[in-house]
């Protein structure tokens, strides 16, 4: 396997630091959801104290031969299943908030005489639930075929992509962890989880430093990489976060 090396140059190009003192930081993660910013829990983030991205455009730079592009075709393809997949989810869930809402009201009719004034009102709104949740069962069951047709459709070439793309990866970055060393020259990258509500308190030594993190969202992967700025709070959110296909 080649061995990839990078110049004092390079290092310092990408090991940018300043001469702040150490500060706490709190970063909060959300993504968009049918209901507004969902808080992203349990999410694993990272700080560094260099920018990982520009580590791989280095490597990208040396690579021997350029990454591997997916053809259009199989990126519209492929696009078309992450549609699909966030179409099914979004039925999904829109039937099983409407079966809750049909077994509770169910429960409240158990509950009450049918001579009782509000019977026959609670009657007839479990009447039109149940039709709704009927619909929704239908529409979510003919969106879930046709996500998986699609997925069968392209399923095949999407591995064959992968396998030349992970091959080229595993020649292209072999070197990272190397110069990760020698660009933490001693420190250590600093590992936390959010909260349930999406947060996670750390304190960072001085100089200049990375929070990185990703989770998987309808349309594909959100990626964050950002420089941690002099706030209290740093925000991760869908206006400074990168969409990615997941494949």
């Amino acid at each position: 396997m080649r061995t990839h090396r990078i110049s004092a140059v390079l290092v310092a190009a990408i090991a940018i630091t300043a001469a702040a003192c150490g500060s706490s930081v709190t970063v909060e993660v959300t993504t968009e959801g049918a209901d507004g910013p969902q808080p992203q829990a349990n999410l694993p983030l990272e700080f560094l104290p260099f920018n990982r991205d520009s580590v791989f455009d280095v490597l990208d730079s040396q690579a021997e031969t350029p990454r591997p592009q997916m053809s259009e075709d199989l990126e519209a393809a492929s696009q078309r299943v992450t549609n699909l997949q966030a179409d099914w989810r979004e039925k999904e869930n829109a039937w099983s908030e409407a079966r809750d809402s049909l077994r509770q009201l169910r429960d409240r009719l158990d509950q009450i005489d049918a001579r009782d004034p509000d019977y026959r009102r609670l009657y007839d709104q479990f009447g039109q639930l149940e039709n709704q949740e009927r619909r929704l069962d239908r529409e979510r069951k003919a969106a879930f075929d046709s996500f998986t047709t699609a997925q069968e459709q392209v399923s095949a070439r999407q591995d064959s992509f992968k396998i030349v793309r992970d091959a080229w990866a595993d020649e292209a970055y072999a070197g990272y962890y190397d110069i990760e060393t020698e660009l933490l020259d001693g420190r250590e990258i600093i590992m936390d989880t959010t909260n349930a509500q999406g947060r996670a308190t750390v304190s960072v030594p001085s100089g200049d430093w990375w929070v990185t993190t990703r989770t998987p969202v309808p349309q594909g992967e959100m990626y964050w990489n950002l420089m941690i700025p002099d706030v209290d709070t740093l925000r991760l959110d869908a206006s400074n976060g990168e969409l990615r296909p997941l494949l």
